[in-house]
């Protein structure tokens, strides 16, 4: 009868052991697919950063490109700003010139 016993516990534990096992085995399954699973998000989170990182150095070429241009116009706004001041003064001393043979004209008639 002791035998008997024996036996049963030893495959009630053997079963138990195998129950265990497959409960092992299913819970490192799904450890492993949720790895992958969460490699395969890596991998399309570094493909969304380099895409990003692309487009960010487009845009800061893009926007070095556009300061140099506005630094070319402000230069180019500074000289016609210059000219424009020189006109100006070439104008007034023409007004001051022509008033001054009008008023000279003005004179000579009297005469």
């Amino acid at each position: 009868m002791k035998m008997w016993i024996k036996r049963s516990v030893k495959k009630k534990s053997s079963k138990r052991k195998s129950s265990q096992n497959s409960m092992i085995k299913e819970a490192l399954a799904d450890i492993n697919k949720e790895i992958l699973n969460i490699n395969h998000e890596k991998k399309n989170l570094n493909k969304q950063i380099k895409g990003d990182d692309s487009n960010l150095d487009k845009s800061r070429e893009i926007e070095k490109n556009l300061q140099q241009k506005i630094a070319k116009l402000l230069e180019q706004e500074n000289s016609l700003k210059e000219k424009k001041k020189r006109i100006s003064q070439k104008e007034d001393m023409l007004v001051d010139k022509l008033s001054k043979i009008e008023k000279i004209k003005s004179e000579l008639s009297d005469i």
